[in-house]
């Protein structure tokens, strides 16, 4: 065996000693990224409406059942994501925690790629993996990689497959072009905007043009293994998933998942300058949240003044990237700021944070101390960030809407008539919360939880008790559920929980005496029950049954005060009160209530601990056409 020459063994050393300075350099931004969203990481059932959570409970419910999402069904990220959180369910891990750990840890391959992708062009290791750790530590990949949602493995695709192409350009070994289009075809396939870094590959491998046609066959095999992940989708659909987006399963679903780009829900080209500026505003405002806008601006020129590092197609490759992504952010536009544009801007900060880098290394060549400024500079604006943004994340990630929502729906009772419950609620996060709770919490376990697409009247046919949140009329109304259900009428089941039936059936209250009642409005409505318990520890829930005695055209107002004397003097009597523009939630007015109609209605009162309330006060009211209000009769009832 030939014995290497010394100047081939010190080159080959050398390489060795760069590649191992490289892989540090991945796992030291892997390691300090993945710290920063470990320490925000969401651990159960989402709460938050911030459109950052768009699809975070729809993950969170999809992975652990081996399910798919939303269009395009993103088969790779379900199908791994699937595989990560049922086996970290195996030790003990709950299915949200670990559906968020599962795109921590693509975000931090991602930071790891993009520092990987930094050291390649010659910069120190110190600062690569400060300017990669900025990234992370940008307001929406820091969001995002404390989350379930799949823009970190978006990121970590894009990073690799640049780092892979300029590799390739400067190397041109067959292998870096194999792993290039490995990259590319599952980038295009995972998120159909992965399109736009195509003109900064081309230009990183137009060079090799003559090798890619000689290795045409392979390329093409390779090309091919993201298409063919989409098999996963009908195969999930067939072993019959309880959770799979549209109908995979049938041929057209599945071309309609396959072929989807979702551009004409969510791409709007500007018609007017107007227009144009009024998305560049919008565009700049949310740079600006990732970043202050001089940390930005000041990393993209660094781009353009890359001269000494950057051959003048590399810099052309990484300007192009970010100003084809800025581009895409100026039409993906569905009329406000949706997470799809959140997304759509994160490669802008990702190149800025290479130019950052650039700047950095010429300063520490410069200047004696410029490493020793550099480094400084670095660790201080990681501060910054990690401090200036963690409280608004915790506050995110954190968010208790999901346990409030969960703690409603366990206040609803078993009926006295023993009839079943469905609870409708609407497909996104409340129907999410609730079907997380009851799978993976064991959660009202005797509810039978359907979206809002179900076949609500056969329920009703069948006998059921059908429910939904009071909120869900806020954009479902009640004219809406007429229109499929008929005539309906409405009751409190439990605090924030809506019970609909048709007209004419009165439930169990059905058979309630006329003559029986606590007191008498003189409005022709009669308090006929009345209960006063503590919901928790600092609410009361005060359950009243009302019964009209005759038909009114009058809207009535409902008055629940917590008062301090009893009746009170004026408003610093009142402590606090729970008054509702109409009864059962502010959704059945007086108006619709025929004679003997009788109606559950609940209301929740804050009472803190530090007042002395001395009764409960209920009522009704109503505005007169001069502006003065007609009170009824009040009721006191004494504090438990």
């Amino acid at each position: 065996m030939r014995s290497l020459s010394v100047p081939a063994r010190q080159f080959k050393l050398a390489s060795r000693a760069v590649a191992l300075r490289g892989r540090s350099v991945f796992a030291a931004a892997a390691l300090l990224s993945l710290l920063v969203f470990l320490s925000t990481l969401q651990l159960g059932v989402n709460g938050s409406e911030h459109r950052y959570f768009t699809d975070v409970g729809e993950i969170q419910n999809a992975l652990p059942r081996w399910g798919t999402i939303h269009f395009t069904g993103y088969p790779q990220f379900t199908a791994l994501g699937s595989l990560f959180v049922n086996g970290l369910r195996l030790v003990g891990l709950p299915p949200a925690a670990g559906a968020s750990l599962y795109s921590a840890l693509w975000g931090s391959l991602a930071t790891g790629l993009l520092a990987l992708l930094i050291f390649q062009f010659g910069v120190s290791g110190l600062v690569a993996t400060l300017a990669a750790l900025l990234f992370a530590l940008s307001t929406s990949m820091w969001v995002d990689g404390s989350i379930a949602e799949l823009h970190t493995m978006t990121m970590a695709l894009t990073f690799a497959a640049l780092w892979m192409g300029v590799r390739f350009r400067r190397g041109g070994r067959p292998a870096d072009l194999y792993w290039l289009v490995f990259l590319s075809s599952q980038g295009l396939t995972h998120q159909r905007s992965f399109v736009f870094l195509a003109p900064a590959l081309t230009l990183l491998v137009a060079r090799h043009w003559r090798l890619i046609l000689q290795k045409w066959l392979p390329v093409l095999a390779l090309a091919m293994t993201g298409p063919i992940t989409y098999l996963y989708l009908p195969l999930v659909d067939w072993l019959g998933s309880q959770w799979v987006f549209s109908a995979p399963g049938t041929w057209d679903g599945f071309w309609a998942l396959v072929l989807d780009t979702k551009a004409e829900r969510i791409v709007s080209v500007p018609g007017s300058l107007e227009a144009l500026l009024e998305r560049g505003r919008a565009v700049v405002a949310l740079l600006n949240g990732d970043w202050p806008a001089p940390l930005w601006v000041i990393g993209l020129l660094g781009l353009t003044l890359a001269r000494r590092v950057l051959a003048p197609v590399e810099r052309a490759a990484l300007t192009l990237t970010w100003i084809a992504y800025l581009l895409l952010s100026l039409i993906v536009w569905e009329g406000f700021v949706s997470d799809a544009l959140l997304a759509t801007k994160l490669p802008v900060i990702g190149m800025a944070a290479v130019g950052l880098a650039f700047i950095g290394a010429g300063v520490a060549q410069r200047w004696p101390v410029g490493k020793v400024a550099v480094g400084a500079t670095g660790v201080a604006l990681a501060l910054f960030l990690f401090f200036g943004q963690r409280g608004e994340i915790v506050a995110l990630t954190r968010d208790a809407g999901a346990r409030e929502t969960i703690a409603m729906v366990e206040g609803v009772r078993a009926p006295e008539d023993g009839r079943p419950i469905t609870l409708v609620a609407l497909w996104g996060n409340d129907f999410w919360q609730l079907a997380y709770a009851q799978a993976y919490e064991g959660r009202f376990p005797e509810l039978n939880v359907v979206d809002h697409n179900a076949d609500f009247g056969a329920y009703l046919e069948q006998g059921h008790h059908l429910l939904t949140l009071s909120r869900t009329f806020l954009t479902r109304p009640l004219e809406a559920w007429e229109e499929r259900l008929g005539d309906l009428q409405l009751s409190m089941a439990a605090p924030g929980i809506v019970e609909m039936r048709r007209k004419g059936d009165d439930g169990a209250s059905r058979n309630a005496s006329a003559d029986n009642h606590l007191l008498s409005l003189g409005n022709g409505i009669v308090v006929e029950d009345v209960r006063v318990s503590w919901w928790d520890d600092d609410r009361l829930l005060l359950s009243v049954v009302w019964r009209a005695q005759e038909a009114t055209e009058l809207d009535y107002s409902v008055a629940v005060h917590l008062v301090s004397q009893d009746p009170p003097q004026g408003p610093e009597h009142i402590l606090a009160q729970a008054d509702s523009i109409h009864p059962v939630g502010g959704w059945y007015p007086t108006s619709e209530w025929e004679a003997g109609k009788v109606v559950q209605d609940m209301y929740l009162v804050p009472a803190l601990p530090e007042t002395e309330p001395v009764a409960l006060r209920l009522g009704m009211y109503r505005q007169l056409e001069n502006g003065e209000f007609e009170n009824t009769e009040m009721l006191s009832l004494a504090v438990p």
